[in-house]
């Protein structure tokens, strides 16, 4: 199978398919599904090779973007931005009060957030990341930070918690090995710092769960 045989993917290398990427490659065709981006006869066209396909240039092919010729699918779980675009630092402070971040947001290289008997919410979803190692440092003092990442990016977790605590839920998805380092120090005291991931938005649920089992059809026995 060549890369022109779904219009056109962006050039891979030519290594080995591990389970992880070929997982990856279905949760993003199963989000295209969702989002309408692809028919469920060109679905179920890429599905039948996903399994199949022994080369990242072979998989990179079964991802590209119908609507957008040298695009992936898999840009729906992309969260690096260029490096030109991401700002250096931040500080957000909640002092008997609230912040809070959501949306399309690119991630400072050193963001800093304080919640002093306030709050603050932290939706980084659906924001983008410089590549390689962003820092984010986060201090509850009688108060409380939910922080939501995306799925994909790779998390380096330091926490230090007295009368209070930080958790951290890894999420479904696990990183590939260039995915982007979040590297978070947080500092809970008579507070709570909450971790989480949010998954790539979805028009509808429903299909993408539908598009999972579809794929279930043309997975090899174990």
């Amino acid at each position: 199978m060549s890369n022109g045989a779904w219009g056109g993917a962006p050039p891979m290398a030519m290594v080995a398919v591990n389970e992880r990427m070929r997982e990856r490659a279905v949760a993003a065709l199963a989000t295209a599904y969702a989002n309408d981006q692809l028919s469920v006869e060109e679905l179920d066209a890429r599905l039948a090779h996903v399994f199949r396909v022994q080369t990242t240039q072979d998989l990179a092919s079964l991802l590209a973007d119908p609507s957008r010729p040298g695009h992936s699918l898999d840009d729906v779980q992309r969260v690096d931005a260029p490096d030109e675009q991401v700002p250096a630092r931040a500080l957000l402070i909640a002092a008997m009060g609230g912040f809070g971040v959501k949306g399309e947001y690119i991630v400072p290289r050193h963001l800093k957030a304080w919640a002093v008997a306030g709050g603050g919410e932290l939706d980084l979803s659906k924001a983008r990341f410089g590549r390689g190692v962003t820092r984010i440092d986060v201090t509850a003092f009688m108060g409380g930070v939910d922080l939501i990442l995306p799925e994909g990016v790779r998390v380096e977790l330091v926490g230090t918690a007295f009368l209070g605590g930080v958790e951290h839920d890894a999420g479904r998805m696990q990183p590939l090995d260039d995915a982007p380092v979040v590297r978070i120090d947080g500092t809970a005291v008579m507070g709570g710092l909450d971790i989480k991931h949010g998954p790539p938005e979805r028009k509808s649920e429903r299909k993408f769960v539908e598009a999972v089992g579809r794929a279930e059809a043309w997975r090899p026995p174990r």
